[in-house]
């Protein structure tokens, strides 16, 4: 048989065969998912019947977050500084991996667990009529989405966002004085920028669901109806090594908040 001829024919025979395998992935793809889709059903059932009451549309479909990890970005906290405060800034290290930036209109502190604070002088950083939106500008300035929690007289809350998913652990206090914004205070904020951290799985939806009735009934609570359920991270830090990102539900219910860990499937109640 000519070489070409027999060349076409491998190259057909190599065609099917990966048509054959993409059939065979896709299709045991597809199963894995409706066996996910009735498990899910089914834990939501399962809560019915324990008598607690839910909607599944409040529910979701998978878990859509993978756990991360962040390394300490110096070079990122020193331009957050700068961007904040406008160049140049002055680094100072105060042992203990903390560095301190400043110059004439203030100065901005970082910590190895992410602990942020800062000193602004008077008239450097005007907010405007709405206190809220010139926060929301200075923190943007420095790299740093997320939304207002909480608005007083003299302080406003401020919990960072990451791709749009809240960081419930990472908020900060701003100290606000006669339209200006003073400093930074009482919290954290993640600087570096997150990886996926393959080293560590989330549970499905249906497993998350049975854990989280359990772990309402391990701390001696009792619940008759789940109002929401808000997906986001928590985040957790050592003095020399990383900050893990954990994914987490902020579940709410009819008697009280609870913090879901998607990874451990543990359950914590939430002030």
């Amino acid at each position: 048989m000519p070489w070409s001829k027999m060349k076409n024919m491998i190259l057909v025979i190599l065609a099917v065969t990966n048509l054959a395998l993409l059939v065979l992935v896709g299709g045991q793809t597809l199963q894995g998912r409706r066996l996910l889709s009735r498990a899910r059903e089914d834990s939501l059932q399962f809560l019915r019947n324990r008598g607690v009451e839910v909607d599944e549309s409040i529910i979701p479909q998978s878990m859509e977050l993978t756990p991360q990890i962040v390394e300490r970005d110096l070079a990122g906290e020193e331009r957050a500084a700068a961007a904040l405060l406008g160049s140049p800034v002055t680094a100072e290290s105060r042992g203990g991996e903390v560095y301190r930036y400043f110059n004439d209109i203030g100065s901005v502190q970082f910590h190895s667990d992410g602990t942020l604070s800062a000193q602004l002088e008077k008239g450097a950083f005007p907010l405007g009529e709405d206190r809220g939106n010139g926060c929301l500008v200075v923190m943007e300035r420095m790299g740093l989405q997320g939304t207002i929690l909480e608005e007083t007289e003299d302080e406003i809350v401020f919990r960072q966002t990451w791709r749009g998913r809240p960081l419930f652990t990472q908020q900060v206090t701003l100290v606000c004085q006669d339209g200006d914004l003073r400093g930074i205070t009482a919290g954290r904020q993640l600087v570096g920028t997150p990886r996926e951290d393959t080293t560590r799985k989330t549970v499905t939806v249906a497993t998350a669901l049975i854990s989280f009735l359990n772990g309402v009934g391990a701390l001696g609570d009792v619940c008759n109806r789940i109002d929401a359920v808000e997906q986001g991270y928590s985040a957790a830090a050592s003095l020399s090594g990383p900050i893990l990102l954990t994914p987490v539900w902020r579940v709410t219910t009819d008697t009280g908040a609870y913090q879901l860990d998607t990874v451990t499937g543990g359950v914590t109640r939430v002030s």
